[in-house]
């Protein structure tokens, strides 16, 4: 064979294994698309019953729940979790809904006479900033609030770092502290 023929088909073979290799990652990316827009609908039907179970804690108006009202709570978003939306949570939004829960568990170990009045300032706020974190990475995973770029992506890892961090000490000060509770 002559150069000139083998070099016509090397580059045939180069050109049939590029568009082959394109093909593939176009088909990659379509069905990913595909999947994610699904995943965004699947939540999107779930996501709202969590949204409104979590202002029993707002940051305002602020409310005064009671030991049976987080209890209630505590037990609303569990079964939220195993019936309706906990399937379809991305990792850092599952992350956020357990620093909820162990901070409500954290809370209601707190067991004595002074324990049926309302939560205490700290309690609250404590408690009011872990929800909110959950209800941000609600927005992340519907992308309600802006489109992912790359800096997007790695600005919310760090932020899901922080707020881990954040929910852990707020666990762990609370499970250590006196009642959160008011005496009544």
């Amino acid at each position: 064979m002559s150069s000139e023929l083998m070099r016509a088909v090397v580059t045939g073979v180069l050109a049939l294994l590029t568009a082959g290799v394109i093909a593939l990652v176009n088909s990659w990316i379509s069905t990913r698309a595909g999947i994610d827009e699904n995943l965004r609908d699947q939540r999107l039907a779930a996501y709202p019953e969590l949204w409104k179970a979590t202002g029993a804690v707002p940051r305002w108006p602020r409310t005064e729940p009671t030991r049976d009202q987080l209890e209630q709570l505590h037990e609303s978003y569990r079964t939220w979790y195993y019936s309706k939306g906990g399937l379809f949570m991305s990792e850092s939004a599952r992350a956020r809904y357990g620093d909820v829960q162990e901070l409500l568990d954290a809370v209601l170990q707190h067991k004595s006479p002074d324990t049926s009045g309302p939560l205490t300032a700290t309690a609250y706020t404590d408690l009011m900033l872990t929800t909110s974190a959950l209800r941000t990475a609600m927005t992340q995973d519907l992308d309600t609030r802006r489109r992912r770029s790359l800096l997007q992506r790695w600005q919310r890892t760090r932020w899901h770092r922080k707020a881990a961090a954040d929910a852990q000490l707020r666990i762990k000060q609370t499970a250590a502290s006196p009642s959160p509770f008011k005496p009544r």
